[in-house]
């Protein structure tokens, strides 16, 4: 009996040292906790501080460094541009400067002499000169004294985009009134103007209303020039009526169109003149260049070029360059 008990005893003290082995120790407050059962750290979602946060966008992940087995990318020839900062490079399109045109005539075109009188005109000359510089063409302006003097820097525009500037007289007088002597004043004061503000002296007349006399033809130092068409601009003021007239007209070649800078609808019709004669194969040229390329004649002064003086001639086959110095004025004794 003793030694049954005995050994009940000893059963229970055995288990009772098992039991002690297995129980876990207390916490220390110190140390994060761990699984005992996995021995693996625990959740990120059962810690206290979230670990930092890998992203793809290339932002700041606060003072952690990269890794040394990070893998780089791959290099490129392309240049590396950071997200958030804007590409400054531009393309060749858009740093190289557009080539300056350069202006040629083909004798052998088509080709046509737009002519302004009256101006210049403070809106519509410039509008005229607008549409002539986007489609790089030129024309010719007669010009009268009274309106050069106050827009000097319009005949220096005209200038500049290589149309030709003629006179068209002073005070705007039929010539054919006045003595010799007055008709050469008239004419050198407004050759003084034009001379004043782009260092050119016209040596191409058109006398005011056509009007003409041997005096005015032969002996005024100049050439004198009509025109070949007569748009009649001045009488009916409207651009779809002097639109109309152009497409309507016919065969353009080698003539000179006479119309007026002082017009409004002339101005506003010239926007779809001027593209409507390119589209149709017209190159617009001066009334000088005309004469030179189309009928092979240099103007002469003392002359007088009207519709009969064309109508004569047919297109040469012998086409002249200008010269690099303009006709200068011959005034008989």
């Amino acid at each position: 009996m003793k030694r049954l008990l005995s050994y009940l005893l000893t059963i229970c003290l055995l288990f009772s040292v098992c039991a002690c082995a297995i129980t876990p120790p207390e916490p220390d407050s110190g140390t994060p906790d761990t699984d005992i059962t996995n021995n693996t750290p625990p959740s990120p979602l059962e810690t206290e501080d979230p670990p930092p946060v890998d992203n793809d966008t290339g932002g700041d992940t606060g003072s952690e460094q990269p890794s040394d087995d990070t893998v780089p990318p791959e290099q490129t020839d392309e240049p590396v541009i950071d997200p958030g900062q804007e590409d400054d490079t531009q393309s060749p399109d858009e740093t190289e400067e557009p080539e300056e045109y350069i202006r040629t005539i083909d004798p052998y075109a088509p080709m046509v002499a737009l002519t302004f009188d009256d101006g210049p005109h403070e809106l519509y000359s410039q509008q005229i000169l607008d549409v002539l510089e986007q489609y790089h063409a030129v024309a010719t302006f007669f010009e009268v004294g009274y309106n050069a003097r106050l827009y000097p820097d319009i005949l220096r525009r005209m200038v500049d985009l290589g149309c030709e500037i003629a006179s068209h007289t002073n005070a705007h007088h039929d010539l054919t009134t006045l003595s010799r002597d007055a008709m050469l004043t008239d004419l050198a004061k407004l050759d003084q103007i034009i001379y004043d503000a782009t260092g050119i002296t016209p040596t191409l007349v058109r006398p005011p209303y056509g009007a003409v006399n041997s005096t005015v033809k032969y002996e005024s130092g100049r050439a004198m020039m009509l025109w070949t068409v007569d748009t009649k601009d001045w009488y009916h003021r409207d651009a779809q009526v002097l639109i109309e007239y152009f497409q309507n007209y016919g065969n353009l070649d080698g003539e000179v169109v006479l119309m007026h800078s002082i017009h409004a609808s002339t101005a506003e019709a010239m926007a779809t003149v001027v593209p409507w004669l390119i589209e149709q194969g017209y190159q617009l040229v001066t009334v000088s260049e005309l004469m030179a390329y189309y009928y092979g004649e240099l103007l002469e002064a003392n002359h007088y070029y009207n519709q009969n003086y064309f109508a004569k001639r047919d297109r040469t086959e012998y086409p002249l360059e200008l010269p690099a110095e303009p006709m200068q004025t011959d005034i008989p004794p």
